[in-house]
């Protein structure tokens, strides 16, 4: 496959599910929740898929794409069917109805192995169709997409499609190489029609995508203004500057809704994707009433709710990692639209233990023009789509291997830096420097054994802000030289296992600094376009405020503000300290 370094437009950023259309449910075994099945059609036969050998440098966060085909290096699994469909020059076409991706890891004696969420992340991967803009994606949940009977997606064999990608490497390994991989069930041409399969399409909503081309938004703690520690994106953006979140206007996306084309539409799969911390994709619809005004909504009764994806944490500490599974709309969900009506989604994230940052938040609808017996006007039949409604879904999958964050928490024995003497001397005024994936002044590594006196927080003035600099990423270096690092908040001690569930943003100043670097072409939304950048003011004396990479997070470091802790917060300082989290820090910079 060529690889062309860019990062991918607003509609393909991020992605991590697709049109997991609902199929039979499995049935219930030992408890567990039931999940999709692939429906099955005569001449149905099972490829392997494969990208080329991609490679993996250490401390990578790049969004690459470039060509590839319906099924390159094609394997047959199971199945009729051969490979030759997918051969240059073939003119055959067919139907894919279910679509399983995953990525696996080449070992240097050529062994395969599906790397673990700690280790290389899969953060999204979208397959762009010829003519059908963004159709099957994954992210790090790796969704399966299972098209519900009767439907499928219309290709030929030897198709041109584009791939999208970002790997994430969260360590400084060097040296490494994955292949991003796929299986579908592909249905010939004459047997798809023979069986009446109708094609489908796709309308990808997100809620901070297009005309961003890093569709990300953050959901930081105080962005929760009315206290129930769920922040709803982008209902509660605020319109006024003065309060906390206004910031995340600029990140509110115009693909959120979708005006319903000529002929209607009936909506026949709808799954969501979250990064960890988020809760559920909510979808709702719109239609013009009698009423005065001209909006879709804006009066009562001109909004219906048609289906909430859901999440599924298996982490027992619940929304914090990608330990997780989404819920798709159940087997018989079908949801018929007329032209006009307009279609709308939000996101629900879970701010009360941490802020989330560059969070995402994505529902690709599969509909099709083909009337469908099982389809429900709803506004006609309101009593069914509102059953419907509140039907829970199904599981795209249960629950991955690869996902379990098994290093998260784990006791490293490593001190706690509120306990450490500080350093001698305080910081030079160039302040603390990032260099081979460590903070140089009282900066560690969540690794047994790390040195105990190198982990001794550095003392600064009450008030003084601390400048950091990424020497991993300099203006002179191309993307694949560069190691972007963040400078996050955490809750001290900080001190434990690192993976994607542990260390959080949850540090009592929130801050954080976003990816400090140099982005080349659109990789450029994805960095701050700088290597520098400064704290908030540290304000409480003898406070050891703790911080992470949340590009790399087993990076760690401390910093202490000079003088005693008194017995409790001077009133002055704790009102300081929240204005500074609840407004004047709320972006990068």
């Amino acid at each position: 496959m060529e690889r062309v370094r860019v990062v991918a437009g607003g509609l393909l950023a991020g992605v991590a599910v697709f049109l997991v259309v609902a199929a039979p449910a499995a049935a219930m075994k030992g408890g567990k929740e039931p999940t999709l099945r692939a429906e099955k059609y005569p001449g149905t036969t099972t490829f392997e898929c494969r990208t080329g050998a991609i490679p993996i440098h250490p401390g990578q966060n790049l969004n690459d794409f470039g060509g590839t085909k319906t099924c390159p290096n094609a394997v047959k699994v199971s199945g009729p069917g051969s490979v030759a469909d997918f051969a240059p020059g073939s003119t055959k076409k067919g139907y894919i109805t279910r679509f399983k991706p995953s990525m696996v890891e080449i070992k240097p004696n050529g062994k395969l192995v599906t790397p673990s969420v700690w280790d290389l992340h899969l953060h999204h991967v979208v397959w762009i169709g010829p003519g059908l803009g963004p159709t099957f994606a994954a992210g790090e949940e790796k969704t399966i997409a299972k098209l519900p009977k009767g439907y499928g997606l219309k290709v030929a064999g030897d198709a041109d499609w584009t791939i999208n990608q970002m790997i994430h490497n969260l360590t400084a390994s060097d040296n490494r190489q994955v292949y991003i991989t796929w299986k579908i069930d592909w249905v010939p041409e004459a047997a798809g029609n023979a069986a009446g399969i109708e094609p489908i399409r796709i309308r990808w909503m997100d809620v901070a995508g297009w005309p961003q081309v890093y569709p990300v938004f953050d959901a930081k703690k105080n962005f929760d203004l009315n206290d129930d520690g769920r922040y709803v994106f982008p209902d509660e953006v605020p319109t006024d500057p003065s309060l906390p979140g206004y910031s995340q206007r600029e990140r509110i996306s115009n693909v959120r809704e979708w005006k319903v084309p000529a002929g209607g539409a009936t909506l026949v799969f709808g799954a969501g994707h979250l990064h960890p911390g988020g809760k559920n994709v909510n979808l709702e619809v719109s239609r013009d009433g009698p009423d005065p005004g001209t909006v879709d909504g804006d009066s009562p009764g001109e909004t219906k709710r048609l289906f909430r994806s859901r999440t599924k944490y298996y982490e027992p500490a619940g929304a914090v990692s990608w330990d997780v599974s989404m819920r798709a709309t159940s087997r018989d969900w079908r949801v018929k639209l007329k032209e006009g009506d307009t279609a709308r989604i939000n996101v629900i994230y879970n701010v009360k233990k941490a802020s989330w940052y560059e969070s995402m938040g994505i529902l690709p609808l599969a509909w099709s023009s083909a009337d469908d017996p099982l389809a429900r006007d709803p506004w006609d039949d309101a009593a069914e789509v509102k059953a419907m409604y509140k039907d829970r879904g199904t599981l795209t999958h249960g629950r991955l291997k690869e996902n379990i964050d098994a290093k998260a928490r784990k006791n490293l024995k490593l001190p706690d830096p509120r306990k450490l003497k500080s350093r001698k001397r305080g910081l030079p005024d160039s302040g603390i420097d990032i260099r081979s994936f460590v903070y140089d002044r009282g900066g560690y590594s969540a690794n047994r054994g790390f040195p105990k006196r190198l982990m001794r927080p550095p003392v600064v003035k009450r008030g003084e802000r601390v400048e950091f600099t990424n020497l991993d990423a300099l203006i002179t270096m191309p993307n694949e030289e560069q190691a972007w690092h963040s400078i996050t908040s955490c809750k001290a001690p900080c001190n434990r296992g690192s993976g994607i569930g542990y260390p959080l943003a949850d540090g009592p100043l929130n801050f954080d600094s976003g990816q400090l670097g140099f982005g080349r072409g659109t990789s450029k939304e994805v960095t701050t376009g700088s290597n520098t950048w400064k704290t908030p003011k540290l304000k409480r004396p003898g406070k050891t405020y703790t911080y992470f990479c949340r590009i790399h997070p087993f990076m760690r470091g401390s910093i202490r503000v000079k003088g005693k802790r008194k017995g409790g917060k001077k009133r002055a300082e704790k009102a300081a300290e929240a204005a500074i989290s609840s407004g004047a820090f709320d972006t990068v910079g």
